[in-house]
Parts: C-alpha cells; sequence; structure tokens
C-alpha cells in the first residue's frame, strides 16, 4: 500500500503567495479608486471584487487608510505614466 504524504507549502512560498494577494488587493483598490474616489472606496467592496473576504484584509494592511495610501500612490502613478504615453 502506498501512502501519498502531503507537504506543507514553504515559508517562501506561504510568502510569495501573501506577497500576490497584497499585490491584487491595491490593484483592485487603485481601480476602485479611480472609479469612486476616496470616499466612494470600500474595503468590504475591495475584497469581494478581488475575492477574499472581509476579515482577511488585516492579515495584509493596519486599516483602510493604508491601503488607500499604498492604492493611491499605484492610482497616481499609473495616471502619470498614461499621461505620459498619450503625450
Amino acid at each position: 500500500m502506498m501512502t501519498i504524504m502531503e507537504s506543507k507549502p514553504t515559508k517562501r512560498a506561504t510568502a510569495s503567495r501573501k506577497e500576490a494577494t497584497h499585490e491584487r488587493i491595491v490593484e483592485v483598490a487603485s481601480r476602485a479608486i479611480r472609479r469612486s474616489g476616496y470616499d466612494g472606496t470600500g474595503v468590504a467592496d475591495i475584497m469581494k471584487e478581488a475575492g477574499l473576504t472581509h476579515g482577511g484584509f488585516y492579515a495584509h494592511f493596519e486599516s483602510r487608510d493604508a491601503l488607500l495610501a499604498e492604492a493611491g500612490d499605484r492610482a497616481g502613478a499609473e495616471s502619470v505614466a498614461l499621461a505620459a504615453r498619450v503625450a
């Protein structure tokens, strides 16, 4: 009889997955800011659009403001890059 052992993800794989999830949240938030502005952007909507639970948010950010600051920087940089390509 053969036994198949499940292996735990390595710390590097877990960190990589966490970084990818963090990046996805920031990207979704960046789009939401461009679409709805800061006041119209809520954590629950961002997490739903990212396909994640609302509770998982705090594993990546201390607060909504921390996320919006990072996402706002991204949205601004993307807008500047777009303007440079168009000009």
